[in-house]
């Protein structure tokens, strides 16, 4: 019955979409002021033989997606081998399929690079055909593409770029490709604005990333509602900025790889508004954001991967320089915000200690005390974001951090993982403790709930029973506390955390290259780390290199 429910909400809100027809808006594109910055930090340290390969696979309809080479089909999932019918009536197929395949092909993200190779070569090849692009609008078998509106909005920020790129590139200056594309863009606005994700128990990136794209058109196209359209979507983001960052200006999802994404998003509104000419208060705020979420996004670096603090299922926006064989790499990112904000490289976190122990003794309960960690020979520095959660410390050598604070999106926990005082340890370029990643999502529930699980991840070493939960359940965290951190410095660390009503207290201690981890309770049976996973990669049991990529 619940799913019943579930899915006719979902149907009656979404068929307004399979049938929506453009309005007769006449829109006049614009070539924006941005485009010569953005290319300028697009076009430093690119992999060629990466972009050739893409425009290859181009020219044979096909892409890679989430690392797997496919043709360019948009109702299928190859890695269920699973074909949607043409009438969809439902966001999710539980233990049969993953709609997230036929949205990622369906954002065409792989033209950013098709159009960046040819700019950059000599020998420009003429063969661009974008006819495929009608399929998308007129064929009946492509309504699964048109599901989420973040994913068109994504799909829209990918031909806008596209667009930008036809007017450097002279010979695909031909009359009837810009009218088809302009087309195409036109309706996936109409389309965005229309659906907004602005309402549910959770607004998060998906309707920011909505707002996001629909500034970007607003920035290349004029049309009769332009100045209506751009205050009401400058209040809108406004308002989720407020709403979706915290005060430390961590993003509210409790996710490095969403605040990876918002990160994009952020640089899209940054360049939209400069373009406009629009550098108001909610452009500076955007630029104090950038610049905090830059250094965080690099603190939780090492190896240039980005560690997967909890989900990550490898949305891009700016597909340009993202490697799909290297998935965790994103200093392409830092890269293109320090081009576009230099201030960006001489910022410095300021941390602040934090003591709330008072005369509360530990060893009145029950612990244990792990395998030491040898690490931090050197000198070191520490650094915190309590709203996102965590607490690092680093030198060149050294990394170590420890999940404790509260559950992302107030609570609901769409993106977290059941990782409170789970710690990662890299050291000398070798990991010894690392977070499990992902996995997948509805396709397969049980993987799903492996990889968010305790088992998975390095918090405390307990055997505990969670009640069963359904898959609906897959996009929320019932059986976890927040954290709380009662000491926080250089040398100390200590906090607690409820799993499924029992708490756990873990302390942490750095002292003379040595890190002690112990843990406290009395309400469960406490087990010991012998070993860490220094001979496994930092492997606990298993671990996902991003969304569906399994080692």
């Amino acid at each position: 019955m619940k799913l019943f429910i579930y899915n006719f909400l979902f149907l009656f809100k979404r068929n307004r979409y399979f049938y929506y027809k453009t309005s007769n808006t006449n829109y006049t594109y614009k070539h924006p002021e941005y485009f010569q910055e953005l290319l300028s930090a697009i076009s430093h340290n690119v992999n060629k033989k990466e972009l050739s390969e893409t425009f290859k696979n181009f020219l044979s309809k096909k892409a890679y997606v989430f690392g797997k080479n496919v043709d360019i089909v948009f109702n299928m999932d190859f890695f269920n081998n699973f074909k949607f019918r043409n009438n969809v009536k439902k966001p999710a197929f539980f233990n049969k399929a993953d709609v997230k395949v036929p949205y990622e092909i369906g954002r065409l993200q792989f033209l950013q690079k098709v159009m960046l190779h040819n700019f950059l070569e000599d020998n420009q090849n003429p063969e661009l055909n974008f006819d495929y692009l009608d399929e998308i609008i007129t064929s009946e078998n492509n309504k699964i593409i048109w599901n989420s509106p973040m994913d068109v909005a994504i799909r829209m920020i990918s031909l806008i770029f596209v667009k930008n790129f036809i007017n450097k590139i002279d010979y695909t200056n031909k009359p009837s490709l810009f009218t088809n594309l302009d087309s195409v863009i036109s309706k996936d606005f109409e389309f965005v604005k229309m659906n907004y994700e602005k309402s549910g128990n959770v607004v998060g990136n998906h309707y920011f990333v909505e707002l996001a794209s629909s500034l970007l058109f607003i920035a290349n196209y004029d049309y009769e509602d332009k100045e209506l359209d751009l205050k009401s979507t400058i209040d809108e983001i406004s308002k989720q900025i407020k709403l979706q960052f915290n005060k430390e200006l961590t993003n509210f999802e409790g996710s490095s790889h969403y605040t990876a994404l918002m990160a994009e998003a952020l640089l899209i509104i940054y360049l939209s508004l400069k373009s406009l000419k629009r550098e108001n208060k909610l452009y500076k705020k955007i630029k104090e954001i950038l610049i905090v979420n830059n250094y965080f996004i690099k603190l939780i670096t090492n190896k240039g991967e980005l560690s997967q603090i909890g989900d990550n299922d490898s949305g891009r926006l700016f597909y340009f320089q993202f490697n799909e064989q290297e998935p965790l790499k994103l200093h392409w990112l830092n890269n293109l915000i320090e081009e576009i904000i230099p201030e960006s490289k001489s910022y410095n976190h300021v941390s602040e200690n934090i003591d709330k122990l008072e005369n509360f003794e530990l060893n009145n309960l029950n612990n244990v005390k792990h395998k030491e960690i040898k690490a931090f020979n050197d000198d070191f520095k520490h650094y915190s974001f309590p709203e996102f959660g965590i607490f690092i410390w680093r030198n060149s050598k050294d990394f170590f951090s420890i999940r404790c604070g509260d559950i992302g999106q107030n609570g609901v926990g769409g993106h977290a993982h059941y990782d409170q005082l789970s710690i990662e340890c890299f050291s000398n370029n070798k990991w010894i403790a690392r977070d499990p990643g992902t996995g997948t999502y509805t396709d397969d529930i049980k993987t799903r709930n492996k990889y968010r699980s305790l088992k998975y991840h390095w918090g405390p070493q307990v055997e505990m029973s969670f009640p069963q939960e359904d898959a609906f359940d897959c996009f929320k965290l019932n059986y976890m506390s927040n954290g709380q951190v009662l000491k926080f410095d250089k040398f100390n660390f200590v906090g607690y955390a409820d799993f499924n009503e029992k708490r756990i207290y873990r302390k942490v201690t750095f002292s003379d290259g040595v890190i002690t981890i112990q843990d406290f309770s009395n309400d469960v049976e406490l087990g010991k780390y012998a070993l860490w996973g220094e001979e496994n990669l930092g492997i606990k049991v298993e671990f996902s290199e991003g969304y569906k990529r399994f080692t």
